[in-house]
């Protein structure tokens, strides 16, 4: 069946994958009772921080966002969603998939736009508002590992002021507090994406550096 819209004639949605293969989805507060009921785990999902650089795969572009996303994992190869099967083009959680996935339509991205700029985005305060150990470590954390913080670190470094020790302390607080978390506190590793979203240590990439350790322990901050 075919369909005319503004951009043409368009089949209907054959569920040929691409767009799972260009990014995952975002989740929506509408998308709560997936984590309730389990289709979605917090293993599933990760945080996009305010402040960082994300793939906006509808301009096919990169942008740093000024809010915090969560969204369903990827896989480590790229930007395909970690429920897609590429071999079978299959999503194992196709009919009980995220409301992004649904209100997306490749060939008018209108319908997407529209629900993506006016449905609230869930946000980790959504999920751990009622723990109070675990939401004053993210706040914390999101305090002292702010992007607006590192941005005006390098900003700083750039501009040839020594803070690079300032840069490494932020790292090390960063690296230190996944270690207490997972081999303290009993949290999972693969919930950490979701808690304190990707390590700044990759991350830093965004700004045009890589950091190298060597077995010591001793970083060293690297122009890409």
């Amino acid at each position: 069946m075919q369909i005319i819209t503004p951009f043409g004639v368009q089949a209907l949605c054959k569920r040929c994958g691409e767009c799972c293969e260009k990014g995952s989805p975002t989740l929506h507060i509408s998308d709560s009772e997936l984590i309730k009921n389990g289709t979605l785990t917090y293993s599933d999902l990760f945080t996009i921080r305010e402040g960082e650089l994300v793939y906006n795969n509808i301009d096919d572009e990169f942008v740093t966002i000024d809010y915090e996303l969560i969204k369903l994992r990827e896989k480590p190869s790229g930007r395909v969603c970690i429920f897609y099967n590429e071999d079978s083009k299959e999503c194992p959680i196709y009919e009980n998939r995220p409301n992004q996935c649904r209100a997306y339509e490749c060939w008018d991205t209108q319908k997407f736009m529209t629900f993506f700029n006016s449905e609230e985005k869930l946000t980790r305060e959504h999920i751990i508002y009622n723990m109070g150990f675990l939401k004053e470590i993210v706040n914390k954390h999101e305090v002292k590992c702010s992007y607006a913080n590192l941005s005006d670190i390098v900003q700083r470094i750039q501009k040839g002021t020594d803070m690079v020790s300032e840069l490494f302390e932020i790292i090390e607080y960063d690296n230190t507090l996944r270690h207490f978390l997972t081999e303290k506190s009993g949290i999972h590793e693969d919930h950490l994406p979701l808690l304190l979203g990707r390590p700044i240590i990759q991350t830093i990439i965004m700004y045009g550096y890589r950091i190298e350790s060597n077995d010591a322990g001793t970083y060293t901050l690297v122009a890409i």
